[in-house]
């Protein structure tokens, strides 16, 4: 019994962590969240939590609402099957599954398969042996229907369709799709992971964090007496005036109030909504599966058109930003690459780290040296033949050692690897814009008078592990690199060596940037 009881506080208890966590949203910026609800009312499915929104866009089309299926479970015992997917008891239900809600609440609010979208948020991910596995997608959860729509009826996927047509009375595959649609599974932190997130972002919305160690967490206790007042939705001044009668309100203060906020998004995690702290965004998640593109070539030929336009339209002279980069580094390099000095443009980056948000603003004057502060530099002979250099960039960790390994298989046009390394590499190791800008320019530097003419008129391989505000102030120098192609690092995998190329500059065929001509 005990057990039993503890589950279900548990359980509450998460629900009303990630319902903070929502009504976080309702004190950014730019934020689009107009109201969240716990425990909604007037919803048939997926009440836990409902965040509505005004300007909010999905891939282009309008989102309306996310409607939350929270679910919490005490061990990792379990996971996401397709099978499952239509077994009431997989979400502890007597009669309904969980397709089944998702039915209810896509003809309720989404009737066409778009408008709103249906969230299930839970600590277990899909099992990865089960069909399911190749459906759901890595970068946002969504049910990929081009996979789904796979093969005939006696395929493997041909099975699940018509399973799940046959459980949801459904008449036509075009039926499932707009049932799907909204679908997302999205892998939920841990009870103390969550806990830990949502003080990060109580930080940020001017809401006192929880101290290490209390016994008891006022947000849960706040978000119970809401349920049980029947007071479930708020606007952020009811979250406001909630806050200060329970003593929890600090304020906040606004990063540059006056700057245009915008922001390139290629990674979900940590950047879920930054459509609240932008006024205009780019979302790239379309085109990657994880950390990869759906396709190689798609860094030059999708991505950095993508981003190019996005800055061209976005980005005018005499104009002040700030630009959000939750995005791979390869990105940050090609956004100061578009916007180097000659663009006209005041831009700023927001930089977050151990001390929470900065903005890290391009200081063209920084010509000395922070103390202490300079790279260590060594050059490793690789072939004779070759003309190309390699540059291996540690700033967070030393990456020379996969550097070495993927050059000596992959690239045999590279007569050496030049290494520029911090002291001490670590996620500290440059602590705000000055030194940034400061080891950008000493990289220009280098490049220009440790190269021969052979070695400038070659290629140049670029790897780096460094905040994206450095690989954006170094992206700004680019242009006097020549030819050069950067390098993304498999994460995924792990392995020595595991790099891949990513986008090549100069741009072939690609229209202009703003305030500059690009290359021929």
């Amino acid at each position: 019994m005990a057990k039993a009881v503890a589950a279900r506080t548990f359980g509450d208890d998460y629900q009303a962590r990630f319902f903070w966590l929502q009504a976080c949203r309702l004190f950014e910026d730019r934020s689009k969240v107009t109201e969240v609800e716990i425990e909604a009312e007037n919803v048939k499915s997926l009440d836990d939590v409902v965040v509505h929104y005004t300007g909010m866009l999905d891939c282009g089309d309008a989102i309306f609402g996310d409607y939350y299926q929270v679910k919490f479970h005490v061990t990792a015992n379990g996971a996401f099957t397709w099978q499952g997917m239509m077994n009431p008891a997989f979400i502890n239900a007597t009669s309904v599954s969980l397709l089944q809600r998702m039915r209810n609440a896509q003809t309720q609010y989404a009737p066409d398969g778009k408008g709103n979208r249906f969230y299930v948020y839970s600590p277990w991910t899909v099992h990865p042996d089960d069909a399911l596995s190749k459906l759901v997608s890595n970068t946002d959860g969504r049910i990929r229907w081009e996979a789904v729509a796979e093969g005939g009826e006696r395929s493997e996927m041909g099975k699940v369709r018509a399973a799940w047509r046959k459980h949801l009375g459904l008449a036509s595959d075009e039926d499932l799709r707009k049932v799907l649609a909204p679908l997302r599974l999205e892998r939920g932190l841990t009870l103390e992971q969550l806990g830990d997130k949502l003080n990060d972002k109580l930080r940020l919305a001017g809401l006192k964090p929880v101290a290490d160690g209390t016994m008891i967490h006022p947000y849960e206790g706040l978000a119970k007496k809401l349920v049980q007042s029947g007071h479930t939705r708020l606007k952020r001044q009811d979250v406001e005036l909630l806050c200060k009668n329970e003593h929890l309100w600090i304020g906040k203060t606004m990063l540059d109030p006056e700057a245009r906020r915008i922001g390139i998004r290629s990674f979900l995690r940590f950047a879920e909504n930054l459509e609240d702290e932008t006024d205009e965004m780019l979302c790239l998640l379309k085109h990657f599966e994880g950390r990869r593109t759906r396709h190689p070539a798609d860094w030059d030929k999708v991505v950095l058109p993508a981003v190019m336009e996005f800055l061209h339209r976005s980005v005018k002279p005499g104009s002040r930003y700030l630009l959000h980069l939750p995005s791979h580094g390869t990105i940050a390099f090609l956004a100061g690459w578009c916007l180097d000095p000659k663009s006209g443009a005041d831009v700023a980056l927001v930089q977050t780290g151990a001390q929470g948000r900065q903005v890290w603003r391009p200081i063209p004057s920084a010509s000395v040296a922070p103390t202490g502060i300079d790279w260590q530099v060594t050059s490793v002979p690789i072939t004779a033949g070759g003309h190309d250099v390699a540059l291996a960039i540690s700033v967070t960790h030393d990456v020379e050692p996969d550097v070495a390994a993927y050059v000596k298989k992959q690239l045999p046009v590279v007569s050496r690897i030049m290494h520029c390394r911090m002291p001490v590499p670590g996620n500290t190791s440059i602590p705000d814009a000055a030194p940034a800008c400061f080891l950008a320019q000493q990289i220009s530097a280098i490049l220009k008078t440790q190269r021969t003419p052979e070695e400038r008129a070659g290629r140049l391989h670029l790897f780096f592990a460094a905040p994206n505000s450095f690989a954006f102030f170094l992206g700004q120098l680019a242009r006097s690199f020549g030819s050069l192609t950067v390098y993304e690092y498999d994460f995924d995998t792990n392995l020595p060596g595991a790099y891949w190329p990513s986008a090549s500059l100069p741009p072939v065929n690609v229209g202009g940037t703003p305030g500059s001509q690009t290359p021929a």
